[in-house]
């Protein structure tokens, strides 16, 4: 099944051409991608998990440990001991729970921690969960964090340098821009390549713990901004996947395509001290209630989590799961397209015989993949889909190669739901958080659900982009429990938060939503003026689905 699949002068030509040229011959990347000091660092890992205790060899090296921490490994193995074939999983809904886990994980740490992201903004949660990493390694804790490079800018390079400066810290930034002063060079010299991305999420902890799904490190990636939020879905991972989540990680970690920081950053920095140079936490201690500081802090004094995993009472679902991840090779198009992430969602996932719910924030089907979604329905197949509404994407081109496939998916009998952007999260539990819900929420989750037991849950789009250019990951796990929480989440419930799209007789569309306890209809596109319109109109003319 595919669910998701003026010419210029000579003269001018001659020009563009020589500047090209020039400019690559005045910048490569290193020939040498690795330091041995991070391949020191990275054999040191790899020793830990070869003896019995786990313990470095030499006093120096020496973990400083808590009896809490040592607990926590022996808590997870426990359960792992009593499903050897099985992988638990507890989904992390609200931004508070996803930033206290990762942070509360981080302190409970004891042997290494692998971080692997698309985006780690230089914001407060960028900031302090890279304190949090600090701290950690200052106990003797191996990090080693992975980046892709084209949302980094010069000044969290050089955070980024200061932080990989400890003995115990590496930082590898994948697919690297040339170009890391004057960044628009970039798309002169290198577009092509630059194009394509590393989209993986993934923070795991001592190889036994792991979170993996849709968020990104940043405040609007944790619903902590007073602009704008996106709703999103993580999950916490034990059990047999772990390893193949860990294994994912090495490859990535190992390739050529990964450079140390340090290969490609020089310090322009008076200050080498990394904690005194995080300037987003310069007022840490005296965070009014309502800062961005002060509602981290609540949400982890909030979390129960560590003691609950000390304690066996994270409600863990057990079940078979299935991890899947795009090749490194692909973002240099050497490994066969057979090998990508969505033609293994294909053979494992098959064919839907009953339900198909897709949740997405960029949802681009193209004509296949809308002729697939026809046919299925045609063929009696209940299929629902949330996406965005065009007042709450991030991406207007995005819009523009959805909007146009709706009154052909919605004639087949596909129900379309699309995410208000006054949308907040109903779980919020802390005030704190309550009071950003008025910030422009946008969906971030990427997830679905196939017949009665297949549920996926990870950082891929149902676009073109995320099928053929960049990389992905994510798990299938197979819980007819929570397919159907899934399959029942896309309801009239939903109309709060999001629009019904509807066809008419005519061939005009309506969105039916719910405000103020009443149903409203729109007989044109909420939020959507003439300029937006005209501007949608001209984007879907153009051939650009395959970027999108």
């Amino acid at each position: 099944m595919s669910m998701f699949s003026m010419e210029p002068s000579n003269l001018s030509l001659s020009l563009a051409l020589g500047l090209t040229l020039g400019l690559s011959a005045c910048q490569s990347l290193p020939k040498q991608p690795h330091l041995p000091e991070s391949q020191a660092l990275s054999a040191r890992v790899n020793a830990l998990y070869q003896s019995e205790t786990g313990q470095k060899i030499g006093q120096s090296e020496a973990l400083t440990t808590t009896a809490n921490s040592v607990d926590l490994v022996a808590a997870i193995s426990e359960q792992n001991d009593i499903h050897p074939d099985l992988s638990g999983y507890h989904p992390i809904v609200t931004g508070a729970n996803a930033f206290a886990s990762r942070s509360i994980l981080t302190d409970m740490a004891t042997r290494n921690i692998d971080a692997q992201y698309y985006i780690w903004h230089n914001d407060q949660a960028g900031q302090l969960l890279l304190k949090a990493l600090w701290q950690a390694a200052e106990r003797g804790v191996i990090v080693r964090l992975l980046i892709d490079d084209f949302n980094n800018d010069a000044k969290l390079d050089q955070h980024l340098l200061r932080f990989s400066s400890h003995p115990n810290i590496a930082v590898r930034i994948i697919n690297p821009l040339m170009h890391r002063k004057f960044q628009a060079l970039n798309y002169v010299t290198g577009l092509p390549r630059i194009n394509r991305r590393m989209h993986n999420k993934s923070m795991t902890f001592d190889k036994q713990i792991t979170i993996i799904g849709g968020r990104n490190i940043g405040n609007e990636y944790l619903s902590n901004d007073q602009n704008s939020q996106f709703a999103d879905l993580d999950v916490l991972l034990i059990g047999k996947v772990v390893a193949d989540i860990d294994n994912s990680f090495a490859s990535y970690w190992s390739s050529p395509l990964s450079f140390d920081i340090e290969t490609l950053v020089t310090s322009n920095s008076s200050t080498s001290d990394f904690l005194a140079a995080l300037d987003k936490l310069d007022q840490e201690e005296n965070a009014n209630n309502n800062s961005n500081l002060a509602v981290y802090k609540a949400a982890i004094k909030d979390s129960t989590i560590d003691s609950d995993l000390l304690n066996k009472r994270v409600p863990f679902r057990w079940a078979d799961m299935q991890f899947l991840s795009d090749d490194v090779g692909k973002l240099t198009k050497t490994v066969p397209t057979e090998t990508n992430l969505v033609h293994q969602l294909r053979t494992l996932l098959g064919r839907p015989t009953k339900q198909l719910t897709i949740i997405s924030s960029y949802f681009v089907p193209t004509k296949d993949g809308v002729d697939t979604l026809v046919q299925l329905a045609e063929a009696g197949i209940d299929i629902k889909i949330l996406t965005n509404s065009f007042d709450a994407t991030d991406v207007t081109a995005v819009h523009s190669g959805y909007s146009q496939w709706r009154p052909k998916l919605l004639r087949s009998g596909v129900k379309i739901y699309e995410l208000k952007s006054t949308a907040s999260e109903e779980q919020r539990e802390n005030k704190l958080w309550k009071a950003r819900s008025q910030s422009s929420t946008s969906l971030h989750a990427k997830t679905f659900a196939v017949d009665d037991y297949q549920v996926f849950i990870g950082s891929y789009n149902v676009d073109p982009r995320s099928a053929n250019i960049n990389t992905e990951m994510g798990v299938i796990i197979n819980d007819n429990e929570l397919a159907k929480q899934l399959h029942g989440a896309l309801s009239d419930d939903l109309l709060n938060q999001a629009y019904e799209v509807k066809l008419l007789d005519n061939g005009k569309l309506q969105w039916h939503t719910m405000e103020e306890d009443k149903k409203v209809v729109y007989d044109s596109e909420p939020r959507v003026d003439i300029s937006d319109h005209v501007w949608l109109t001209i984007m879907s003319w153009l051939p650009i689905d395959w970027l999108l």
